[in-house]
């Protein structure tokens, strides 16, 4: 039986390469993002499917339930990869647009729910269905050392929560979900300097992911070796 994985903000970084990777290891893939166009690597990939999708608008979240139900029918494993800074995240409190933290909130913790709540009857198709929620070693509660980036460090912290709510709700539904710090890589969003190559990474969360499928009695947040992370 083929295997289907559907992967938000798909176009650059983490969810990019998780895309061609899943594809690569014959799945079929629905390739999420705002603006599809700028993603011509993906368009060019046979059984990679491209989806226009805003996930700070429900309706825009909702249309693509039809196009994913008429092209795969359900959906296996579901990440919710799509992220954002501010432009004043790395300003200190005096300075920082703490009104930009509404958006960041909206993309980062509330977006994933409305996937969620969209794809949810997908997903229950699924024999050993995954949601995998994209999060943050910075939405740790307990480990935070950050003086900064509130709006990204707080969003992360509530998608968290956000997750372990659907694991207590989901969890006897036949649907594991976790929330996952990938780990600092070398994109768009982590910088040069980070310490991971974001394909290397892929390699390592695609093995994971496969793995956990069905356990829903693991660790709900976890690291990118599936080691518990604390919260």
């Amino acid at each position: 039986m083929e295997r289907v994985v559907l992967i938000t903000g798909a176009s650059t970084g983490i969810g990019n390469q998780t895309a061609k990777l899943f594809q690569a290891k014959n799945w079929k893939v629905a390739a999420t993002m705002r603006s599809p166009e700028k993603a011509e690597d993906l368009q060019r990939i046979v059984d990679l499917k491209c989806f226009k999708v805003d996930v700070t608008d429900a309706e825009s979240v909702r249309s693509a339930i039809a196009d994913a139900l008429k092209e795969f029918g359900r959906i296996d494993i579901l990440i919710n990869n799509a992220g954002i800074h501010s432009d004043t995240s790395f300003n200190a409190i005096e300075s920082t647009d703490l009104d930009d933290c509404v958006t960041v909130y909206d993309v980062n913790a509330v977006g994933p729910l409305r996937v969620v709540k969209s794809f949810l009857p997908l997903i229950a198709k699924s024999e050993k269905g995954l949601i995998v929620n994209i999060s943050s070693e910075s939405g740790s509660i307990s480990t935070a050392v950050r003086t900064k980036e509130f709006d990204y460090c707080m969003s992360k912290a509530a998608l968290n929560m956000g997750t372990k709510l659907l694991h207590n709700y989901l969890k006897d539904k036949g649907v594991n979900i976790v929330t996952v710090h990938p780990g600092w890589m070398r994109t768009d969003m982590g910088g040069p300097n980070a310490d991971l190559d974001p394909y290397e990474n892929a390699v390592q969360l695609v093995e994971l992911f496969n793995k956990i499928r069905d356990d829903t009695d693991g660790p709900v947040f976890i690291d990118n070796k599936g080691r518990e992370y604390p919260w």
